[in-house]
């Protein structure tokens, strides 16, 4: 099964491209939320009429087009998925992935470094 994204976001930081994203969440409410919670039913029938948006965020890092970091979080719930964007939460990922993406493009320059030597 294809899974397609709605973009939130696009921006360049730095020498990175930082893609923020959404897709649909895959677990239903009930499976994520306990006893405590006694509006499930509630919560479910607006996810159904699109009153409430129930999502997985991506955090993409790119290099020149080639991804060198991602993250992926599920069970956002937000009455507008773009909240994410301004209450910390995709900056909590952004950072995260924009660190793994500084370790991935040291490691992948090594690598180059030593190929360029055998195939110098």
């Amino acid at each position: 099964m294809q899974r397609y994204y709605d973009l939130l976001s696009e921006e360049q930081r730095g020498p990175f491209t930082v893609i923020v994203d959404k897709t649909w969440e895959d677990l239903h409410p009930n499976d994520c939320f306990d006893e405590s919670v006694t509006d499930i039913k509630d919560i479910c029938r607006k996810i159904d009429s699109c009153d409430l948006d129930w999502f997985m965020l991506r955090v993409r890092v790119l290099f020149e087009g080639h991804e060198l970091a991602a993250e992926h979080v599920g069970g956002f719930l937000y009455e507008d998925a773009r909240e994410v964007l301004r209450d910390g939460t995709a900056e909590d990922m952004i950072e995260s992935a924009t660190a793994a993406a500084h370790t991935a493009a040291a490691e992948l320059f090594h690598k180059l470094q030593r190929l360029d030597e055998v195939i110098g």
